[in-house]
């Protein structure tokens, strides 16, 4: 069986219509380098110097040749005739952007923002600049913040930062708002889960703006809504019960002032009026 052409779409010996003369690599490194530096790129392929064969077509018509050990003859020069199809050689690979400015901006943020460890856990420095009336003490395992009252009479919120890791954190927060344990859900990971100062100043400012008798009072709303629900007769009466009960859960859940809970009545005009009123006379009567 005649040695094949390993050019890439060449079909140099595949059948009797391209019978042809072929060639090895030479045996010297630094020419068979020559030659293997010029062939057509072919993704995922390893030539194999002892099995790879180039036909006669890859060379002009009167290459010069030299005489080999053995007698035969080769050409001295590697091929230049290859006549690939450009859709046949792989794409060129992309040359990487260099990072913008906002990028390496951002990514400089979030190195800062991170938090590690807490031995390298300070936010001492710039919260005391922050806010006024801030007493911060430290141990090995813990950081106390106070915030106190304007004449250092109360303390009116009390951030507690522990050294105990989370599964994705490498800190736990607590906060007390008037003795009473603050639902940190929405900004920290779970288990109460701190790994960033940006956490840290959310947290201070959902808790600062936290206000239980909300919470409450929208929880008795939604109770009467559900009861009022369940002894609807009426089945389109029923359909708006069920969406203002809705809407105030979901307020609820994002923790708003008093007037954005208003809204969700506001936004529902049809509701029947009676019950309307009924429920704002309920939320300002505890208010």
């Amino acid at each position: 069986m005649p040695n094949k052409c390993g050019i890439l779409n060449c079909r140099g010996n595949y059948n009797k219509e391209n019978r042809r003369h072929v060639f090895r690599l030479p045996k010297e490194q630094s020419e068979r380098q020559k030659w293997l530096d010029v062939l057509p790129p072919r993704e995922n392929f390893v030539v194999n110097p002892d099995k790879f064969f180039i036909c006669e077509i890859h060379w002009s018509a009167d290459p010069p040749l030299i005489k080999l050990r053995g007698g035969s003859m080769r050409p001295g020069i590697p091929p230049s005739i290859f006549n690939v199809p450009a859709s046949c050689l792989p794409s060129p690979k992309l040359t990487p952007h260099p990072a913008k400015v906002e990028d390496q901006q951002l990514r400089y943020f979030l190195q800062k923002d991170k938090i590690t460890s807490f031995d390298t856990f300070k936010p001492e420095h710039n919260r005391q600049k922050q806010y006024k009336n801030l007493i911060i003490s430290r141990s090995k395992e813990r950081l106390v913040c106070l915030f106190m009252t304007d004449n250092f009479s109360e303390c009116s919120l009390s951030v507690i930062v522990e050294n105990k890791p989370t599964l994705c954190s490498p800190l736990t927060l607590s906060v007390f708002k008037n003795g009473i344990s603050v639902p940190l859900f929405k900004t920290l990971h779970p288990n109460n889960g701190l790994r960033s100062y940006t956490q840290l100043d959310e947290t201070l400012r959902l808790a600062m703006h936290y206000d239980i008798l909300f919470d409450k009072t929208i929880e008795n709303v939604v109770t009467l809504l559900q009861a009022l629900v369940s002894a609807c007769v009426d089945t389109e009466k029923e359909k708006k019960l069920v969406f203002l009960t809705r809407q105030l859960e979901l307020l609820l859940q994002k923790q708003f002032s008093m007037n954005d809970y208003c809204f969700a009545f506001q936004s529902y005009p049809k509701c029947n009026y009676e019950t309307q009123a009924a429920v704002h006379h309920f939320i300002y009567s505890i208010e």
